[in-house]
């Protein structure tokens, strides 16, 4: 698995981007690269963490962490009692965060960025229909039958990606002048 930035982690497994950033801001992790890029091991423990659903102190969630970072490392994956009642099932959630990452790349591959195309702007293979139009209609709440009913040379999982894409990899630049203005 390549390391991910703080954006990609909170758009491909819908998680809270700040509070992504809180964790690398507190040290929960281990001496992290500038700017913050994060392992498997890193994206598992923010998974779990938001699945537990509650709130923990820093030194609770480093230990969390160091769990998961020396489970991984283990030569077999074993699931890690936090208690008699809450287990980790590390080999599975792994296993999940490793395919969802593979099928994004997977589809981010098949993407064609040319500069004769869109200006360079990402579009879906055999067509001039950009990522990001597709991505921020689904963002903004487009019912996903009607952009395939518009689009039928998508599949469902380009809507989902396209949309976890524009939250990725925002738009870099000042904004045009009407969305200036709409803020």
């Amino acid at each position: 698995m390549t390391d991910l930035s703080p954006s990609e982690v909170a758009a491909l497994f819908d998680l809270d981007e700040r509070r992504v950033r809180k964790d690398v801001e507190y040290g929960v992790f281990d001496p992290i690269s500038s700017p913050p890029r994060l392992d498997l091991a890193k994206v598992v423990y923010l998974l779990t963490l938001a699945e537990l659903a509650f709130e923990l102190g820093v030194e609770d969630r480093k230990k969390i962490y160091v769990l998961i970072a020396q489970g991984l490392r283990a030569k077999r994956r074993q699931d890690i009692s936090l208690s008699a009642h809450v287990v980790i099932k590390l080999d599975h959630l792994a296993r999940d965060t490793e395919n969802r990452l593979k099928a994004f790349r997977t589809w981010k591959n098949e993407l064609v960025s040319h500069v004769d195309i869109l200006g360079g702007e990402p579009v879906f293979p055999k067509s001039r229909l950009a990522v990001r139009h597709i991505g921020e209609m689904a963002r903004r709440g487009a019912p996903v039958e009607e952009i395939l009913e518009d689009y039928p040379s998508l599949q469902k999982r380009d809507i989902e990606f396209a949309k976890r894409y524009v939250v990725a990899y925002p738009r870099v630049g000042r904004p045009r002048a009407r969305e200036a203005t709409a803020r």
